[in-house]
């Protein structure tokens, strides 16, 4: 046969159907033979079909390795896409990692093709500082560049972005509550912590309650975590004074505070030692008896108002009052005129 019979021989129509169906799908079969040429679609050329970055293929051994197969089997066109990406879904990588991480590493890996970060990812890891250093304030948190950085690369990766994961964000800041100087140069929690702290000591003082700064910090680190509410710590400390005070338990439980329900002890005091009534304090044991009483059956008691002046009146600080010094010369007068010695 001669060395070029046949060059012109023309197409059967299977060799027709085959060039139609490698145009329109996109791929080669020089031989229309009905199979894709393997060596004809790059790599590269096979990802941009997967509108995939090259950076999370070359990434991720056990998606290098599913996108190896597909090169080598040619998965190209809308069903090749669909069947690495159903490959890629049912990956350990892609199960074992949320959507929220997995949307990060993309976005971190994407620009690494060429060794360099993305710009849209320098953007993401600003807005994340920005957002937990508000938060940080907020909340009374104190954070070192790194941390920073840290829980910033943790609010892109965690998707703390999301107003459902809110609270992760919170939980993670709540461990670096701290005392820090304030503006009258002493330490004091800040932001919600300070809040907080100024308002379970303002009740805690009420009702004759002194607690440590470690404690007031371990309440805001539970609250801020969302271990406990406000509420809860300011219940316990209503316990404990109901608790001190067992004749008005139930009133401080229900919200009362039990240096109200003593101001009619302590401003007899007041007024029987002559003496400025906000120096007196329940501590004082006058108001702590007076608080603590028992009755005949061993309940608690307190003690009536007659019975409390009474006392009072026994202390040597009530005989240097001018009241005392009136009420007595007052009643020696009566004696003496009963006597006639006065007019």
């Amino acid at each position: 046969m001669a060395p070029n019979a046949g060059r012109n021989k023309p197409l059967t129509a299977a060799q027709k159907q085959a060039r139609a169906n490698a145009k329109a799908g996109g791929y080669t079969d020089a031989n229309m033979d009905g199979q894709i040429d393997v060596d004809k679609l790059s790599r590269e050329e096979i990802a941009a079909q997967y509108q995939s970055a090259l950076g999370i293929i070359y990434s991720v051994p056990e998606i290098e390795k599913i996108f190896n197969q597909a090169v080598k089997e040619q998965w190209v066109g809308p069903e090749g896409a669909a069947k690495f990406n159903a490959a890629v879904q049912n990956s350990d990588w892609y199960n074992t990692n949320d959507k929220y991480f997995r949307a990060a590493w993309a976005a971190e890996n994407f620009g690494r093709i060429d060794g360099q970060t993305s710009a849209d990812w320098n953007a993401s890891m600003q807005n994340a500082r920005l957002a937990v250093q508000q938060s940080a304030t907020q909340l009374g948190a104190e954070l070192s560049p790194q941390e920073l950085d840290a829980l910033s690369r943790r609010y892109l990766y965690e998707g703390w972005n999301d107003p459902a994961r809110g609270q992760l964000l919170a939980t993670a800041l709540s461990s670096e509550i701290t005392f820090m100087p304030d503006e009258r140069g002493n330490t004091s929690l800040m932001g919600e912590s300070g809040n907080l702290q100024d308002d379970l000591r303002a009740i805690a003082t009420a009702n004759g309650l002194s607690y440590t700064d470690n404690w007031y910090e371990s309440a805001a680190k539970s609250v801020a975590a969302g271990l406990k509410t406000a509420n809860d710590w300011e219940r316990d400390v209503r316990e404990q004074a109901a608790g001190n005070w067992g004749v008005y338990a139930d009133k401080i439980r229900a919200g009362a505070n039990a240096y109200d329900l003593a101001s009619p002890y302590i401003n007899t005091m007041a007024k029987e030692f002559e003496m400025d009534v906000n120096s007196i304090s329940l501590d004082d044991p006058y108001i702590r008896q007076a608080l603590t009483g028992v009755n005949d059956k061993g309940e608690p008691a307190a003690t009536s108002l007659w019975e409390f002046q009474k006392k009072l009146r026994s202390d040597p600080r009530w005989m240097n009052t001018a009241k005392a010094q009136n009420e007595i010369t007052g009643v020696t007068g009566k004696v003496m005129q009963m006597f006639g010695l006065t007019g």
